[in-house]
């Protein structure tokens, strides 16, 4: 893959290139007429335009054809090049490409956020991730202990291994559920499963995880994730209350189910509930992805806390794969012959399937977003998407090393 960043001269080139459309593939990532939100500069717009070989390109587009969806945003780190790409359509009525812009829904990808803002905190020593949540429930608040059993732990939360179930038990709507209608609910209960001991998928711990957070910065979770993660990124869309503006850039949800409004989701953002753009989400594969010794957040983030040999039972972490291992909301796949060990999470809701997979040690990574909403098609573009990153990988071995 050639540089993103050119002289006048290389970008007239491109043109010519994309004017003749010599580049395989290229005329479905072409930007769509929707104007760049106004902090999207030359820069992310050479992303979207920048030439991938001819394999990579075909191999991108397989991926979105993998989705069966009629639209795809996505993001694709090598190393230092970065492009962006947008295929299909923003909705049944509006024929405009997506393009890095393209405002959607993350869904359980926004686990990650939280899980960086925890790393953040632990590199900073403000919490551990031993820390137990009792620690950081609010006034009055009460997290049930087996007796002679461990605490829940941070780390619990984040692993999936707190014993907590998918959703807030109480039936209420996760979009409209509160804090205080979490921790009524918790503070209740007299026994819960003894965490440590089964991997079982919690959207509710992790809202519990994007409470204790809140509480250790002394403000709320979206103020503390926008002042110490997104925001120092860069990632102007990357929220969980988008702006009227933002929601015009929206890809419509899958258009053969009900229609998803963009609203508030700021109830559910620390499992769920955060928009964003393949521009904010190339960024942030840029900081996972940075060259150099990875500091002690990366470190933090990407370690690996629990084999699967170690738990007695895991429940809804398979998506993508069957996993080795749980880190802090990551999957991870040990390396195989074909393929170097990688990190990836899924996510899916409200009409959109999401999907990120990184290979830290080869600084290779794919983001995708699409609109479709039928699980079936996640596994398929999953394993479109692992093997980029593993045939990129395999480029980027020194010869030495193959």
């Amino acid at each position: 893959m050639g540089g993103f960043l050119r002289p006048a001269a290389r970008r007239r080139v491109l043109r010519a290139l994309v004017a003749a459309t010599l580049i395989v593939g290229l005329a479905d990532c072409r930007r769509a007429s929707t104007p760049p939100p106004p902090s999207a500069g030359p820069a992310l717009a050479l992303r979207f335009e920048a030439p991938l070989a001819a394999g990579t390109e075909a191999a991108l587009k397989r991926i979105y054809l993998q989705s069966e969806a009629r639209g795809m945003v996505l993001a694709l780190v090598d190393g230092d090049e970065v492009a962006v790409r947008g295929y299909g359509r923003m909705g049944p009525a509006d024929p405009r490409r997506p393009d890095g812009a393209t405002l959607v829904r993350l869904e359980s990808l926004s686990k990650l956020f939280a899980a960086d803002l925890l790393a953040r905190f632990v590199a900073d020593g403000r919490v551990r991730l031993g820390d137990p949540l009792q620690a950081h429930a609010p006034p009055g608040g009460r997290v049930p202990q087996t007796p002679n059993g461990p605490p829940i732990t941070l780390l619990d939360l984040a692993t999936h291994t707190a014993g907590l179930s998918r959703n807030l038990p109480t039936g209420e709507d996760e979009l409209t559920a509160t804090e205080a209608d979490r921790w009524a609910w918790l503070s209740k209960q007299r026994r819960l499963p003894v965490p440590g001991r089964y991997a079982h998928y919690s959207n509710f711990g992790f809202d519990l995880l994007g409470d204790a957070l809140g509480d250790a910065a002394g403000e709320p979770y979206g103020a503390a994730l926008k002042s110490r993660i997104t925001g120092p990124l860069g990632l102007t869309d990357t929220t969980a209350r988008p702006t009227g503006a933002q929601c015009a850039r929206m890809m419509t949800s899958d258009p053969r189910r009900r229609d998803w409004p963009c609203v508030d989701q700021s109830g559910e953002a620390a499992s769920g509930g955060l928009y964003s753009t393949a521009d904010d989400m190339a960024l942030w594969l840029e900081h996972e992805l940075a060259a150099g010794p990875p500091g002690a957040r990366r470190r933090i983030s990407q370690a690996l806390y629990l084999r699967r040999g170690a738990l007695a039972s895991s429940e809804g972490l398979d998506n993508a794969g069957p996993a080795d291992a749980l880190g802090l909301a990551w999957v991870g796949h040990a390396a195989t012959a074909a393929r170097p060990a990688i990190l990836e999470k899924t996510g899916g809701g409200d009409g959109f399937l999401s999907y990120v997979v990184i290979a830290p040690q080869s600084r290779v990574g794919v983001f995708v977003a699409f609109n479709n909403a039928s699980g079936h098609r996640l596994r398929p573009v999953a394993e479109a998407a692992d093997e980029v990153v593993a045939q990129l990988a395999a480029a980027r071995r020194r010869p030495s090393d193959r």
